[in-house]
């Protein structure tokens, strides 16, 4: 089918791929030119496992990219993914997406049916809904798909999800032209109306949010009785009403913004309907009270400004570049002003075009061999004895914060703190 995608960031990036990748002709539409140049490069403007390859193999055959939007009223289905833009309080301003939408409307031809995965709050569809039939006329047909993807793994949560959900107000729709888009992927497809998509994906982030929360509160609790954290979350989740891919590790505070985003969505609704939401407030400001445990202890160890500390992660999850509202990222600029601070990451360092105003802090493999640090902080699962064998480690502090690496330091006298400590 001949689909256009449109707003080419990370979301958008994602779905033009893996459009093409599932055979139809996809044009990734965005105004910014450079964007547009970039890919048609090869050069995308964010960088995860299979990307490139998908970018490389479908590039000017079935997948196309244009920064030209009146070329948008060539298209029956037309694919909205802006990227919502989160500020430092993890606020998303819902009216910015909603007037780009309403401005890609104006260009679209009657009848077009508009599937929307841009982050959006409860309401929004029942918004452009009305606005189409007070102002535009063109019977456009509203569908939202909630994203479903997650840094690190997205091409491969884009063509293998667990369900897809769709969120429309006629069933025909589906049946006459989005089973067509969607026939190769084989998954639960779930629909319903466009407000419970809406509210589902508000509530599946805070859930998972409220999840992280409870669990490092329950760690603080724990680590009292040095109870051993590993054990603990195989307890937990053996039990299949929590399930095998919960977050049950305390350890790190949830980033990245997506999941505080959905929080702030119902807190507003919640508000505005004067319903009781001291849960959901309560998971936030918990987030915001265990995030600075990492800064105070940080505090604490360091001595002087000519400490050197090595950052091990700077990306809020691995496989990705994207820095946006990363916790590891908050840490490092939060050290940067005290001592001296290098960072290992070599996903990030090969690819990511965020980091030019910091590369000369990050370190290639060869330059870390024989490193003396005072710190080592980590933020990621370290795969294998090699990177911390090329460590000098005597009277080296280690901070793991994620809890997940210390079979890493067991029995080799080395001063160890982790959250489980």
């Amino acid at each position: 089918m001949k689909i256009a995608v449109v707003g080419l960031w990370h979301l958008g990036t994602i779905t033009s791929l893996g459009l093409s990748n599932l055979g139809h002709q996809t044009t990734g539409f965005d105004k910014n030119k450079k964007i547009i140049d970039d890919l048609k490069k090869l050069n995308p403007p964010i960088n995860e496992p299979g990307i490139n390859k998908i970018l490389k193999k479908n590039l000017n055959k079935n997948l196309f990219f244009d920064s030209e939007l009146n070329n948008l009223r060539e298209y029956k289905i037309v694919w909205i993914c802006f990227d919502s833009q989160i500020n430092s309080r993890d606020l998303s301003n819902k009216n910015a997406i909603i007037k780009q939408i309403k401005e890609i409307s104006k260009i679209l031809r009657k009848n077009t049916i508009v599937l929307i995965s841009s982050q959006i709050s409860l309401g929004t569809i029942k918004i452009l809904e009305k606005y189409d039939f007070k102002y535009l006329k063109k019977k456009l047909k509203f569908v939202y798909v909630p994203e479903n993807l997650r840094l690190g793994k997205s091409i491969e949560l884009f063509l293998r999800p667990d369900r897809i959900v769709f969120g429309l107000r006629n069933k025909k729709i589906y049946q006459k032209h989005l089973v067509k888009i969607f026939k190769n992927i084989k998954c639960n497809k779930l629909i319903v109306s466009p407000e419970t998509a809406e509210i589902s994906k508000h509530t599946i982030n805070s859930f998972l949010a409220c999840s992280i929360s409870f669990i490092n509160e329950i760690g603080q609790i724990a680590r009292n009785y040095k109870v051993n954290f590993e054990d603990l979350e195989k307890c937990l989740k053996s039990d299949k009403r929590l399930g095998l891919y919960s977050y049950l590790k305390p350890g790190a505070p949830f980033s990245g913004g997506t999941l505080a985003r959905d929080l702030n969505f119902l807190e507003k609704i919640s508000k505005k309907f004067n319903t009781n939401n001291s849960v959901i407030k309560s998971i936030y400001k918990s987030n915001t009270n265990h995030s600075s445990w990492v800064k105070k202890l940080l505090k604490l160890k360091i001595k002087s400004k000519k400490f050197k500390i090595l950052q091990i992660g700077l990306s809020y999850t691995s496989n990705t570049t994207t820095l946006r509202r990363s916790f590891p990222f908050q840490v490092f600029k939060f050290i940067k002003s005290k001592c001296e601070v290098k960072i290992y990451d070599e996903y990030i360092r090969l690819n990511s075009n965020e980091i030019l105003n910091i590369k000369k802090n990050f370190l290639s493999p060869s330059e870390i061999l024989n490193k003396k640090f005072d710190i080592i902080l980590i933020f990621q699962d370290i795969k294998n004895m090699e990177l911390i064998s090329s460590l000098k480690l005597l009277n080296t502090l280690i901070i793991d914060v994620y809890s997940h690496n210390k079979k890493f330091f067991l029995n080799k006298n080395i001063n160890y703190i982790s959250y489980e400590e």
